[in-house]
């Protein structure tokens, strides 16, 4: 049996809605002006980082 991991990754509305048209099955595609990828598995962390960063 596999082991599940919560990853947390700051969302914007608008790229919330487009993972919500996805049915939840896959990030859009990355802006040019937005920053790599970069999951965390830290609920506090991944706060402390949709605080501090512009997002969509």
């Amino acid at each position: 049996m596999e082991e599940t991991v919560t990853l947390y990754r700051p969302t914007g509305a608008k790229e919330l809605e487009l993972v919500k048209q996805s049915g939840y099955r896959k990030w859009p595609p990355r802006l040019p002006e937005q920053p790599i990828f970069y999951p965390v598995t830290n609920e506090q962390y991944a706060k402390e980082i949709a605080t501090n960063t512009n997002l969509i």
